[in-house]
C-alpha cells in the first residue's frame, strides 16, 4: 500500500510526466478564493526556473542528496514569493523520492503558509498533502486537508473519492468510506470504463465490515466478471450461502470448477459438500475422488467418510465400503463404523451390517446408540435369531427417540415366535 500511494504522491504533485516545472506567464492573473479581487501573480526568472529544474532532474536519476545540495544553494538567492514557494515545492518532491516522508510533509506545509503562493499550487499541495499525510497514518489530518481540496475544487473526480474512501476506512468510518467508492465506481461506469480492480477491493472491504451480504454479492459478481479469479468465484459461493441461495452457490461453485479454479483442498470439499447440499451426490463423489487421486484433497479420516457419504447416498456401495472402511481404520470412531453397518444393511449383508453394528457400539462415542442397536436388532432378525433380536431392540426401546420403533420390532419379532411355535406344534400333531 505505501509503496502504492508513494507513486501517487510523486505523480499527484507533478504530473504524469515530472520532467518540467510549469513557469506563470508574467501577466496571468487568478482570482483570490471567496473574493473578485484580482492579484498578480508572480512570475518565475529563468535563473531560479534553471536551478529548480537541474535539482529535479539530479533527484530522478537517484542522487537525492545532490539534489538537496542544490536547493540548499538557492538558499542565500532573493525569491519571490512564488518562487520560493516552487523551492519548497522540489524540496517536498526530492524528500520523497528519498522517503523522507515528514521532510516532504513538513516542506508542503510550509507552501500552504505563503500566502502569494498560486492558488493552483496551494490546490496540488493539498491533494498531495492528504496522501502524504495517509502514509503517516495521520488520517484525522489527511481527510481534514482531503476535503478541504474538494471543496474548493472544480477537478473532484474519481481518484479523489477513492482516496477519501480509503482514509475513510482506516479510521473505520466504514458508511462514509462505501458511500465515497461507490461514488467513485458510478463515476468510472458513467464515463464508461471498467472498475479498478482495487476499487472493487475497497468497496468489498467496506461492505463486509458493514455485513452487507447483497452488497457483497454485487460486488463480487463485478468481480468474477471483470477479474475472474479463484479467489472472487469462491468468496462469491460464499456470500450465495450467507443468503441462503444454495442454488446460486452450486452453480458459482461449478463453474469456478469447469473453469480449473478450485485448486485447494477446503475449495474441492466445499463443493462436494453444496453437491451433496442439493442432491447430487455422485458428482460429490467424483469431485473428492478426483481431488484425492490428484493429490490436492488429503485421504484423512474425515475427508475420506465424506467421500463414503456421498458414494453412499448415490447407491454406490461397493465405492462406499472401500472409502468408508479406511476411514474406520483411519479415525477408529463408531460413526464411521455405523455408516458401514448402514451399507451393509441397504445391500442386505446381514452378517458384516450386525459386525460392524457391534464396532459402532463397542467404540462408545456414538452420540446415538439407538440407531445402531435398531441395525443390530434388524441384523439378527435376518440372520434368524429372535431372541438376541428381541433383547436388542428391548436395549434400543430404552431410547425416546428409538422407543416406537422398538416397540413395534418386539411386537413383531414376539408374534413371529408365536406362528413358528403354532406351526411347530401343528407338525407335531
Amino acid at each position: 500500500m505505501k509503496k502504492i500511494l508513494i507513486a501517487l504522491v510523486l505523480v499527484t504533485a507533478f504530473g504524469a510526466h515530472p520532467g518540467k516545472i510549469s513557469l506563470v506567464p508574467a501577466a496571468a492573473a487568478e482570482e483570490d478564493a471567496g473574493s473578485s479581487r484580482v492579484r498578480r501573480t508572480q512570475t518565475m526568472r529563468p535563473e531560479i526556473y534553471k536551478k529548480l529544474e537541474e535539482a529535479r532532474d539530479v533527484a530522478d536519476n537517484g542522487d537525492t542528496a545532490g539534489a538537496l545540495e542544490l536547493l540548499q544553494k538557492l538558499e542565500s538567492r532573493k525569491r519571490n514569493s512564488y518562487e520560493t514557494a516552487m523551492t519548497h515545492s522540489i524540496y517536498a518532491y526530492v524528500y520523497s523520492m528519498a522517503e523522507r516522508y515528514d521532510d516532504a510533509t513538513r516542506e508542503y506545509e510550509t507552501i500552504l503558509g505563503i500566502a502569494q503562493a498560486p492558488d493552483s499550487l496551494r490546490q496540488t499541495t493539498r491533494f498531495t498533502l492528504a496522501q502524504l499525510y495517509m502514509m503517516q497514518e495521520k488520517y484525522s489530518d489527511a481527510l481534514k486537508t482531503l476535503n478541504t481540496w474538494m471543496e474548493s475544487s472544480e477537478k473532484a473526480g474519481a481518484d479523489s473519492y477513492v482516496l477519501r474512501a480509503q482514509i475513510e476506512y482506516q479510521m473505520e468510518a466504514f458508511p462514509a468510506s462505501l458511500k465515497d467508492i461507490q461514488t467513485a465506481l458510478n463515476l468510472r461506469r458513467q464515463a464508461g470504463s471498467v472498475p479498478q480492480e482495487n476499487w472493487l477491493l475497497l468497496e468489498r472491504a467496506a461492505l463486509f465490515q458493514m455485513k452487507d451480504y447483497k452488497g457483497l454479492a454485487q460486488n463480487l459478481e463485478a468481480l468474477v466478471a471483470n477479474y475472474p479469479k479463484s479467489e472472487y468465484w469462491v468468496q462469491l459461493a460464499a456470500v450465495y450461502n450467507e443468503l441462503g441461495a444454495p442454488k446460486k452457490e452450486l452453480a458459482t461453485l461449478e463453474t469456478a470448477y469447469d473453469q480449473k479454479m478450485l485448486t485447494k483442498e477446503n475449495e474441492l470439499i466445499n463443493y462436494a459438500q453444496a453437491l451433496l447440499g442439493m442432491d447430487i451426490p455422485y458428482k460429490a463423489g467424483q469431485v473428492l475422488s478426483k481431488g484425492m487421486k490428484d493429490g490436492v484433497v488429503e485421504e484423512s479420516a474425515r475427508n475420506l467418510s465424506l467421500l463414503g457419504d456421498a458414494w453412499m447416498l448415490a447407491k454406490e456401495y461397493d465405492s462406499a465400503i472401500v472409502a468408508m472402511t479406511k476411514a474406520a481404520q483411519e479415525s477408529g470412531k463408531g460413526l464411521d463404523y455405523f455408516k458401514l453397518a448402514q451399507i451393509y444393511t441397504q445391500r442386505q449383508e446381514w452378517t458384516q451390517a450386525l459386525d460392524f453394528a457391534d464396532k459402532a457400539l463397542d467404540s462408545g462415542d456414538l452420540k446415538l446408540p439407538s440407531q445402531a442397536l435398531i441395525i443390530k436388532g434388524l441384523a439378527q432378525f435376518n440372520l434368524d435369531r429372535l431372541e438376541s433380536a428381541a433383547a436388542t431392540f428391548f436395549q434400543a426401546g430404552r431410547y425416546p427417540e428409538a422407543e416406537k420403533t422398538a416397540h413395534q420390532w418386539q411386537d413383531f419379532i414376539e408374534s413371529e415366535q408365536q406362528r413358528r411355535e403354532y406351526i411347530a406344534a401343528a407338525s407335531d400333531n
